[in-house]
């Protein structure tokens, strides 16, 4: 099993300052102590990870501080963006780093993002796959006809020329079985999480994706799953417990109003309903969905996920500690490798 950071906080962005430098703080850290990547999103119009609205700008910054960390966008919200931007955005992070950007694309969900391309939201799965395309076409030094400013098309390419002669991509999959089909179909790799479905269901749906690569001729064996996981380990399960509750409990509850479309059950929470979801909730994830434990107690859920077929874990630990908490357990993650 591989293990890499992911960054969704949860605070406001009038507190981004102290969320960018938890993460600088992180990957440093990461860094030294042999972790794989580590993941920025983009998140928009939302206090709910709203500090990340561009992950290539904080990326730049991360890659001027690490030496060995991959960089990955988790994720490009393709159709919000033109291929050129997202290649000329990240061909420069590539150089910065010395060749270590990797991309998970999103198609998007929320209809208020596309406030930034309203008329790409009916086909954004067919934008996104679009988009894929071009950026390859770019990476590799092509060209993509736009038309200029005098409405002339125009064969244009980027620079500057990104380090690596190739991308690694990830599709960004919630639950949908044909979403972990279609990234099979495309030889990409998938970035998932439990937020939408159970553990046999992910199961379910990394076995559609490797016949999905298998019946399109791509090598068995290759093709990476990543699972994104909220994580701190410590000491002892109940101590972890304690600490993390109240946090956690919060980071969901401040979630609500972005995942109320998706839980429509969520809409007429309100009082003690709303305290016994979420005290549902914290035991779902602590059992079966979330790193929370100490090294020893998370072995059964590690093991179980790689049998599922999941090759790496994003540790998503910026959901409400303190800054000297999450390191703390960072360095107890640490312990994993």
């Amino acid at each position: 099993m591989r293990y890499s950071l992911l960054f969704f906080a949860d605070q406001d962005s009038g507190d981004a300052r102290q969320r960018y430098d938890l993460l600088f703080a992180s990957c440093r850290l990461a860094d030294e102590r042999g972790f794989e990547a580590v993941w920025i999103p983009e998140r928009h119009f939302h206090s709910f990870g709203g500090a990340f609205p561009n992950p290539a700008l904080v990326a730049g910054a991360v890659a001027t501080m690490t030496s060995r960390l991959r960089i990955r966008a988790g994720s490009v919200v393709a159709p919000l963006h033109d291929a050129l931007t997202v290649a000329e955005d990240w061909s420069v992070v590539d150089n910065l780093s010395g060749g270590r950007v990797d991309l998970s694309f999103a198609a998007g969900w929320n209809a208020n993002d596309f406030v930034l391309a309203p008329a790409r939201y009916p086909d954004r799965y067919g934008a996104m796959f679009g988009l894929i395309e071009e950026v390859d076409r770019l990476w590799a030094g092509g060209e993509v006809c736009r038309d200029n400013g005098e409405n002339v098309p125009v064969r244009v390419r980027v620079y500057p020329r990104p380090v690596q002669p190739s991308l690694r991509h990830w599709l960004t999959c919630t639950a949908a079985p044909e979403r972990f089909t279609q990234a099979g179909e495309r030889g990409l790799n998938v970035l998932t999480a439990l937020l939408f479905q159970t553990p046999g269901e992910l199961k379910a749906n990394i076995d559609a994706y490797r016949a999905a690569r298998a019946r399109s001729g791509f090598p068995p064996g290759e093709g990476q799953v990543t699972l994104m996981l909220h994580a701190h380990l410590g000491g002892s399960v109940p101590e972890v417990h304690e600490l993390v509750r109240p946090a956690f409990s919060r980071y969901l509850e401040s979630s609500v109003s972005l995942w109320k479309n998706r839980w429509k059950e969520l809409e007429a929470l309100e009082g003690r309903g709303k305290d016994l979801l979420l005290g549902f909730a914290f035991r779902r994830y602590s059992q079966s969905a979330a790193l929370f434990g100490t090294v020893e107690s998370c072995q059964p859920l590690i093991a179980d996920l790689a049998a599922a077929g999941v090759d790496e874990i994003a540790c998503l630990v910026d959901f409400g500690l303190d800054s000297e908490q999450v390191l703390a357990g960072l360095a107890e993650l640490a312990r994993l490798l």
